[in-house]
C-alpha cells in the first residue's frame, strides 16, 4: 500500500523554503562571477612603457634621486607615521581595454625635490590630480600642462616665482588650485575668470600687486577661497556677495582703503569666515551671530564698533576672534559658551570686574580679556578681573622657556632660570599672570588646518612689569611648517607598494573562502542564530 505525503500544514513554510534555496544558488553565483572572474583581468593589468619612462623623467627632472618605476608601478605608496612625513603615491585606472592601466594622479609631497616643475606631465595623458606641496620645486606652471584635463594642482609650500600665467585660464576641468606659500608676484590675469569649475582656490603667503579681482564672482562653484597675507589690496569687492557655495572664505592683510563689511548673507553654509587686517569699518552685521554652520570667525584687527548682541543663535562657534576693534558695550553671557574660544582684547568694551559673569572662575571656555576695555586706571584696564592688583618689584629682563617647562641653564658661568608656560592651555584665547613672578602673556590664534582644535597658539605677547603705567611687549610667532594640508583622498587600484599580481591574490584567496562558505551554506552545513533556535517555527528549513 502506499501512502501519499501528508498535505504541507503551513504553505508559508514552502514558500520560505524555495526563497531560501533561490537565495543561496544566486550567491554562489555573484561569488563565481563577480570574483574569481576578476582576478585574471586584475592580474594582468600593467602600466604601458611610455608611461614608466615619462614618470621616471618627470621625477628625475624634479630632482628625485634612486627612484625608478615599472609597470607594476600603480598602487605604489609610502606609509607614513606622521602626517608631516614624506607621502608618494600613485593612483591608476585600471578599466581599460587589454589589461592596460593608466596614471591618474601623482603625489609626491614633502621629499624636498629642488628641480623644476616638469612639462613631461603631459605625457600622462589620463592625469588629472597632481599634489606636489612641500618640495623646494622652481619655475613656473608650464604651458604643456593645458593639454591635460587636470582637476587639481596643488604645489603648496614650494619656490614658484613670477606671474600667475595667463594660460592657465585654458585649465577649465581645474576645480583645485592650490598656490600658497610660494614667490609668486604681479596681479592676478584676468583669464583666471575662465575657471568656471574652481571648489578650491588659495594663494596665501605670496607677494601679488593689485586689488582683489571681481571676477572672482564667475566661481560659482566655490566653497574655499583663500588670500591670507596675498600682498593684495582692498577692497573687498561687492561681487564676492554672489557665491553662495563658500563654506570657507580666509582674506587677510589687506591694504587699501577703508570699506564696510562686505555682504555675506546669503552665504548660509559657512563654516569659517577669517577676514582679519582688512580695514573693515562699520558694524558686524547681526545676520553673522545666526549662521547655523559657523565654527570660526575672525575679524580681529579691523575698525569695528558697535555691541555683541544678547542673543547668538549660531550654535556651532567654537572659535571667536574679535581682537584689536573698537567694540564697546558689556560682554553679555550669549557669548560664553561651554567650550568656546573667544579673544576680545584690545577692545573698549565696559570694565569687567570680579564680580562679571565672565570673570568666574568655573566657566568651561578660553576667554582673553587682556587690555579689552579702555575704563579704569593703567593696570586694571590691563588686567580686568583682578579686584587689586600692585606690582611690588620692577624688571628690565625676563627669561622663558616658551611652550616648556622652569628649567635652569648655566650661560657663560651664569646660572639663569626660566620660566615655562607649557603648562599653560588655551592659548587660543587667553591671558595669564604669573602672580609670583609678575609676569604674563597674552596669546590668540588658532592653526585652523591641523585637526586640533584645542591647538597651540600662534601671535602671542608677552609682557612683564616695566613701570606701574607701562608694559614691555615681546611678540613671539610660531610659524607652521604643515599649516595647511591640500591632501584630496583618491580611489586607488591597490593600497601598498606592490604589483597588481598581490592585489589579484587577495580577490582570489576572498573569492575561494567565500565560495566554500556558500557550498557549506547551500548544503546546510553553517545555520546561524536564527535556525539554532529551538522551538523556532522555520528551523526545520536550516
Amino acid at each position: 500500500m502506499k501512502f501519499s505525503p501528508p498535505a504541507e500544514k503551513n504553505p508559508d513554510k514552502n514558500r520560505l523554503r524555495n526563497l531560501l534555496s533561490i537565495f543561496r544558488y544566486a550567491f554562489l553565483v555573484s561569488v563565481l562571477s563577480l570574483g574569481c572572474l576578476e582576478t585574471p583581468r586584475l592580474a594582468a593589468a600593467r602600466l604601458p612603457q611610455d608611461e614608466v619612462d615619462a614618470l621616471n623623467l618627470i621625477t628625475k627632472k624634479m630632482g628625485a634621486n634612486g627612484w625608478n618605476f615599472n609597470a607594476d608601478s600603480c598602487g605604489e605608496y609610502l606609509p607614513r607615521v606622521q602626517r608631516t612625513d614624506p607621502d608618494r603615491n600613485i593612483t591608476c585606472d585600471c578599466r581599460f581595454e587589454n589589461n592596460t592601466c593608466h596614471i591618474t594622479s601623482l603625489k609626491f609631497k614633502r621629499f624636498n625635490l629642488a628641480g623644476e616643475l616638469p612639462p613631461e606631465l603631459n605625457q600622462l595623458r589620463y592625469l588629472k590630480n597632481i599634489d606636489l606641496s612641500y618640495n623646494y620645486l622652481s619655475g613656473s606652471i608650464p604651458s604643456q600642462w593645458a593639454s591635460l584635463q587636470l582637476e587639481m594642482i596643488a604645489l603648496l609650500a614650494n619656490r614658484l616665482s613670477g606671474n600667475i600665467p595667463s594660460y592657465l585660464g585654458n585649465f577649465t576641468s581645474l576645480a583645485y588650485l592650490i598656490l600658497s606659500s610660494n614667490k609668486l608676484d604681479g596681479n592676478l590675469p584676468k583669464e583666471l575668470a575662465e575657471l568656471k569649475n574652481l571648489i578650491d582656490f588659495r594663494i596665501n603667503d605670496n607677494n601679488f600687486n593689485g586689488s582683489i579681482p571681481d571676477f572672482v564672482q564667475n566661481w560659482k562653484q566655490i566653497k574655499r577661497l583663500e588670500m591670507v597675507a596675498s600682498g593684495l589690496e582692498g577692497p573687498i569687492p561687492p561681487s564676492i556677495s554672489v557665491l553662495e557655495t563658500l563654506t570657507d572664505l580666509r582674506i587677510s592683510d589687506l591694504n587699501g582703503p577703508t570699506h564696510g563689511f562686505p555682504m555675506l548673507i546669503t552665504m548660509t553654509g559657512m563654516i569659517r569666515l577669517i577676514l582679519r587686517n582688512c580695514n573693515i569699518s562699520g558694524e558686524l552685521p547681526a545676520y553673522l551671530w545666526t549662521m547655523k554652520s559657523l565654527e570660526v570667525l575672525d575679524v580681529s584687527f579691523n575698525k569695528l564698533v558697535g555691541k555683541i548682541p544678547d542673543t547668538i543663535s549660531a550654535d556651532r562657534l567654537r572659535f571667536v576672534f574679535l581682537t584689536g576693534n573698537l567694540l564697546s558695550g558689556d560682554v553679555p553671557d550669549s557669548i560664553l559658551r561651554n567650550g568656546i574660544n573667544v579673544d576680545l582684547s584690545y577692545n573698549n568694551f565696559a570694565f569687567q570686574g570680579p564680580e562679571q559673569p565672565v570673570c568666574q572662575e568655573n566657566l568651561n571656555l578660553n576667554l582673553n580679556l587682556f587690555r579689552s576695555s579702555s575704563m579704569g586706571n593703567s593696570s586694571r584696564r590691563i588686567l580686568p578681573c583682578k579686584r587689586t592688583f600692585s606690582c611690588p618689584k620692577y624688571s628690565n629682563c625676563l627669561h622663558v622657556n616658551a611652550g616648556g617647562k622652569d628649567v635652569i641653564i648655566k650661560e657663560n658661568k651664569t646660572t639663569l632660570s626660566y620660566e615655562g608656560d607649557g603648562q599653560e592651555e588655551g592659548g587660543a584665547a587667553k591671558y595669564f599672570l604669573n602672580e609670583q613672578s609678575f609676569w604674563g602673556f597674552s596669546s590668540t590664534g588658532d592653526f585652523m588646518d591641523d585637526y586640533d582644535y584645542q591647538n597651540i597658539r600662534y601671535t602671542e605677547t608677552r609682557w612683564i612689569s616695566w613701570r606701574f603705567d607701562r608694559w614691555l611687549r615681546i611678540p613671539a610667532y610660531l610659524t607652521p611648517v604643515g599649516g595647511s594640508d591640500s591632501d584630496l583622498k583618491l580611489c586607488s587600484s591597490g593600497k601598498k607598494k606592490g604589483t597588481a599580481y598581490v592585489v589579484a591574490g587577495a580577490v582570489a584567496a576572498a573569492c575561494l573562502i567565500a565560495t566554500i562558505l556558500g557550498i557549506l551554506w547551500w548544503r546546510g552545513n553553517l545555520p546561524g542564530k536564527w535556525c539554532r533556535k529551538k522551538g523556532n517555527a522555520y528551523s526545520d528549513l536550516c
